[in-house]
């Protein structure tokens, strides 16, 4: 819940002006301190709960009245679609300084896409396949397909959600020399970067931040689609291998 208290400042931040990751440092000391202690006392505590939803609403901008009925626990979906209700429109999920009209605002369902992703299908799609078979010059048998629904509900992840992160301390214990550089998109609603900041916190001090680093540059998902961002990033990259 930390997390998407974060996701969701910045998010309401950025729509006021441009935003940097330095700009947010007041939030993230809220999502690690007084936000926890609230929320962890649970909803049979009336006055934290109060608190927790009041606070997010204002950090947000969401109604308060909604803050409090939906105990400041806000799911993305309902996030993305109260964030900007009153004018009807919806935040992308992959971007969320990106925006679109709700197709049906006054339902009580979900019934909408996601205006930073869903617009990028088609161009994208096109762009890979021009890609593969004329640069490349391969031509695989079959439909070339960004996002599979059907690969995605088949995924099997075994006995849990799929991770990383015990494999990556067993490699940066056995190569000292070994360095990771995590980047990530400000706005990004899909994959948060603060969830990565708290996990590579965890890790034990000889992947310290002189060979574990995280940088966060304003964006979505795929930041690098902004010039400044892919740029700033690339610089990042060229430092690590040398």
């Amino acid at each position: 819940m930390s997390t998407a208290c974060r996701r969701w400042q910045r998010s309401a931040r950025e729509a006021k002006g441009p935003v940097k990751w330095t700009d947010l440092a007041d939030v993230e000391r809220y999502a690690r301190s007084d936000f926890l202690l609230d929320l962890i006392k649970g909803q049979a505590d009336t006055e934290a709960t109060n608190r927790l939803a009041d606070k997010v609403a204002a950090l947000t901008g969401i109604d308060q009245a909604v803050s409090r009925r939906l105990a400041g626990r806000f799911e993305v979906g309902e996030f993305r679609r109260e964030f900007d209700r009153k004018n009807g429109r919806v935040t992308g999920r992959y971007d969320a300084s990106v925006s679109g009209f709700d197709p049906y605002p006054d339902s009580s369902f979900f019934h909408f896409g996601d205006p930073s992703g869903d617009p990028l299908m088609a161009p994208l799609t096109s762009a890979a396949v021009d890609l593969t078979t004329r640069k490349l010059n391969w031509r695989p048998d079959g439909s070339y397909q960004l996002l599979s629904d059907g690969v995605n509900k088949a995924w099997d992840f075994g006995r849990g959600p799929a991770e990383s992160v015990s494999q990556l301390r067993q490699i940066l214990a056995l190569d000292p020399k070994l360095k990771l550089l995590v980047g990530h998109g400000l706005f990004d609603l899909a994959t948060p970067y603060f969830a990565s900041k708290i996990i590579l916190d965890q890790l034990p001090a000889y992947a310290g931040p002189a060979r574990v680093k995280l940088v966060v540059y304003p964006g979505g998902h795929m930041f690098y689609s902004r010039d400044v961002a892919r740029q700033a990033f690339r610089s990042e990259v060229q430092a690590l291998m040398k």
